[in-house]
């Protein structure tokens, strides 16, 4: 089957594990989605005196999932975007929370008359890693956790399927405006890496393979940006781990349909200066850990629609 006719959707769950039962699919615009169920099977341990195996044990089972995407906030992203940070939407802003916000994830492989379906239910975003190249349109990952798996050769009876909604182009870091980068005066950014985490946990418990639910554990933003080091203070500053400093950045072309994300306390250190030899620009890494913001009661401060 060929891989360019694939679609992938998701539907948001109101009872976890219970995909609607007439959905409104989101299709994503993903890149690909990767990662396969873990069935495990061992054989028994007991001894034989022919040497061989006569039995198998069933161990647990796993649903881990990768979705990447260029990035890019529509109806679809905007379902992962609530799961991974644990909060729902309220008047265009997201903050991380702790309310879990599961959905239903459905591939479809184009198979000619008859198409194969697999659906993961009860997922949770356990992940989001973000990463900003120039020249390159941003990348987004979700790791994603599951608790079961279902096959099928029909789509899901009344089931409608909407079309990416905005369906502008993806953001490169040409469409990204640096509000506010650790106190530092029109830093000249080069890249950007930041991963948000949960933290979660497959929950098993007698009587089945798969997993009854999933568990948060701590939340976490980290990540690293790269600035060109155009003066002492780029460096200096951060030898000594600096705290209270706001990332804040703006992304998007289309006025009224840009993203602000800012992460309003974080701490900053551990800073590195490249050396790129005879031919080219020194570089400053620096590393930088969100904190709880008590101005935004969070740790970040997704706003969508921007003008």
């Amino acid at each position: 089957m060929d891989s360019a006719n694939k679609q992938s959707a998701v539907i948001a769950e109101v009872t976890m594990g219970t995909t609607p039962a007439t959905p409104a699919f989101k299709l994503l615009r993903d890149i690909r989605v990767s990662g396969a169920p873990q069935r495990s099977a061992s054989r028994s341990p007991e001894r034989r005196s022919d040497r061989t195996a006569a039995n198998m044990t069933s161990g647990l089972s796993t649903f881990p999932k990768s979705i990447e995407l260029p990035f890019v906030r529509d109806a679809a992203s905007d379902i992962l975007l609530e799961s991974v940070m644990c909060g729902a939407w309220a008047t265009n802003v997201l903050k991380n929370a702790s309310t879990k916000m599961p959905f239903t994830l459905e591939e479809k492989y184009e198979g000619g008359a008859t198409d194969p379906y697999r659906r993961l239910a009860g997922c949770l975003a356990d992940s989001l890693s973000l990463s900003f190249r120039n020249g390159e349109p941003g990348q987004m990952s979700f790791g994603i956790r599951a608790m079961a798996e279902t096959a099928a050769t029909t789509a899901i009876a009344s089931s409608t399927y909407a079309a990416p909604t905005p369906g502008y182009d993806p953001v490169t870091p040409a469409d990204i405006t640096v509000n506010g980068l650790f106190g530092l005066s029109t830093p000249k950014v080069m890249g950007l890496n930041m991963s948000i985490t949960n933290s979660m946990r497959d929950q098993h418990s007698w009587g089945s393979n798969a997993p009854f639910g999933l568990g948060l554990g701590l939340f976490n933003i980290e990540g690293s940006v790269q600035i060109y080091f155009s003066a002492a203070a780029d460096y200096s500053t951060f030898m000594t781990r600096q705290t209270s400093l706001s990332l804040d950045l703006t992304m998007g072309s289309v006025a009224n349909y840009k993203d602000q994300i800012v992460l309003g306390n974080c701490d900053v250190w551990n800073p590195d200066v490249d050396d790129p030899g005879a031919t080219g620009d020194h570089m400053v890494t620096l590393n930088f850990m969100a904190r709880y913001s008590s101005g935004s009661t969070s740790a970040i401060t997704w706003t969508r629609l921007v003008a």
